[in-house]
């Protein structure tokens, strides 16, 4: 069987001991051709070796993950609206929940399945080496499920592959395999695998004990497993590696990747100064502006593009503005009514010299386009400067994309104790996070009499600190609750597309199934 227009084959190459793999699609994985290799067990001979895979691993992360985890769990939510008539139609199709099968930006699948394909490498040949270190073949085990677990939430069904793909073969057209199989075959026995032979607890950029526990219970969550997920999360708490910022300047130094002070009136930006740091990061995708400077954007991040572009797709939408502001109000009055024991964080200096506050959520202002100038940008026009302040050149991109946090992990604790039956808990860990946020404390009257109640204050909760990091989405999801939220919503939005059970999944894109006569399109497509 041969199928045409081959644009991306498989290569192994050992430039300075580093495995390079090039993308790989489903849709152009047969050819009568010869691919160019050096056999695998001509390369893994040590660690070293083995260490370069893992590497070369990570580097495919980057562009399968550098749009598409923020394609994925960002914008589908009721964070944002239509920024601009001019912007990218395929990014606006997400405000809106119409994903077309056409989508190239949103729905190619090449450079996700090179990434799988360096890991099933990785899996398959770290054991032979003499000695090899247990913890890189975690990393390999966890990075698989990893990447099969973003395609059983995307796709529900996508063809499974857990061997290396080193040569054509009329095999490498395959059928989707449904999500129930490649959960239990897969995703569950791979990080459990992973727990097993890492001994590392933290590690920044790349798995490690912490950030596998989180993933677990991301995956727990998402089957309903609810002590499971609890079990999970309490291994990240009980660590004791990492603990929430207390100040609005460091929780700013967590996302912030600008030179700009957005504390002194007077500061300005000229261009991108990478900080994002601070106790609560756990791991997160890294990019360098050093790294394979010949591929242009494909090893940048894509926050500057998506989140601050020149002309907008998105900004924030009205839905999330408001909600901030009843919550945390802007109006002084409003403010002092409701939280008469608290003083906001943010101050400000008037013309007569005098100290004001600046009412309302400090995380509001630091990460909305305009900082404390509302005025600016009206409501609805505003775009996200959680990372930045000001539209900069996307190749100067090399923000860090947060995956899992520490303040993600406090919430989602809440959020699970709640529905465990343990709400005097949940409102604890609640008020220990809006005491690290320097925010008013929350009593059991606000925070709800039933367990609905209660949860949807915490998925608030959630709303408001993880705007920007791709997990709002994933929540409505998690909760079942996306239909009941966002149709409301789409249906007064022109072209806004109803949501069903079947459409909570993307299409596969249409070059895919015809180049792959054996896939099926998503129901509902």
């Amino acid at each position: 069987m041969k199928t045409k227009n081959i644009k991306n084959y498989i290569v192994i190459v050992l430039p300075t001991l580093m495995v390079l793999i090039s993308t790989l699609s489903c849709e152009e994985l047969v050819d009568e051709s010869p691919i160019s290799e050096i056999a695998p067990d001509n390369f893994f001979r040590n660690n070293n070796d083995a260490q370069a895979a893992i590497i070369g691993m990570y580097d495919a992360m980057q562009p399968a993950f550098r749009l598409n985890h923020y394609y994925w769990g960002e914008f589908r939510g009721d964070s944002y609206i239509n920024g601009n008539d001019g912007a990218n139609a395929n990014n606006i199709e997400l405000t809106t929940n119409d994903v077309t099968s056409g989508n190239a930006g949103v729905l190619r699948w090449d450079d996700f399945y090179g990434l799988v394909n360096r890991a099933n490498v990785a899996i398959a040949n770290i054991p032979q080496v003499n000695g090899f270190d247990a913890n890189l073949l975690g990393e390999a085990q966890a990075m698989r499920a990893y990447a099969y677990f973003q395609a059983v939430r995307v796709w529900g069904s996508a063809p499974l592959f857990t061997e290396p793909v080193l040569e054509a073969s009329p095999d490498l057209q395959r059928p989707r395999t449904d999500a129930t199989t490649i959960l239990n075959e897969v995703v569950l026995p791979d990080m459990l695998a992973a727990e097993e032979n890492m001994n590392l607890m933290t590690n920044p950029y790349r798995f490690s004990l912490s950030s596998i526990w989180a993933f677990q219970a991301e995956v727990y969550g998402f089957l309903g497993e609810d002590e499971l997920a609890r079990e999970a999360l309490l291994k990240v708490v009980n660590s004791n590696e990492f603990s929430l910022v207390t100040s609005a300047r460091d929780w700013q130094n967590l996302f912030l990747n600008d030179n700009i002070d957005p504390f002194d009136p007077n500061s300005s930006s000229s261009g991108p100064l990478k900080m994002q740091q601070g106790p609560e990061l756990i791991m997160s995708i890294g990019f360098s502006l050093n790294e394979d400077p010949g591929t242009g954007n494909r090893n940048r991040a894509g926050i500057f593009n998506l989140f601050f572009a020149g002309i907008p797709s998105y900004t924030l939408s009205p839905a999330l503005e408001n909600k901030w502001r009843a919550k945390f109000p802007i109006d002084s009055l409003e403010w002092v009514t409701k939280y008469p024991d608290t003083n906001p964080v943010l101050t400000t200096t008037n013309a007569d010299g005098e100290e004001e506050f600046v009412y309302g959520d400090y995380r509001y202002y630091l990460s909305r386009e305009g900082g404390t100038n509302i005025e600016l940008k009206g409501l609805g026009n505003a775009r996200l400067a959680k990372y930045n302040k000001v539209n900069f050149n996307q190749s100067f991109d090399d923000s860090d994309m947060v995956l899992y946090r520490y303040a993600n992990i406090i919430l989602y604790l809440a959020e699970l104790e709640n529905r465990l039956g343990n709400d005097t808990r949940a409102l604890e860990l609640i008020n220990e996070f809006r005491t690290a946020r320097q925010l008013p404390l929350v009593d059991a009257v606000e925070f709800g009499a039933t367990l609905e109640e209660r949860e949807l204050f915490i998925l608030d909760e959630r709303h408001l600190e993880l705007i920007g990091e791709a997990q709002r989405w994933w929540d409505l999801r998690r909760t079942n609750r996306a239909m009941e939220i966002l149709n409301p919503i789409l249906d007064t939005l022109t072209g806004g597309a109803p949501l069903t059970e079947e459409r909570l999944l993307f299409p596969i894109f249409d070059e895919h199934i015809i180049e792959n006569p054996l896939l099926e399109q998503t129901p509902g497509y």
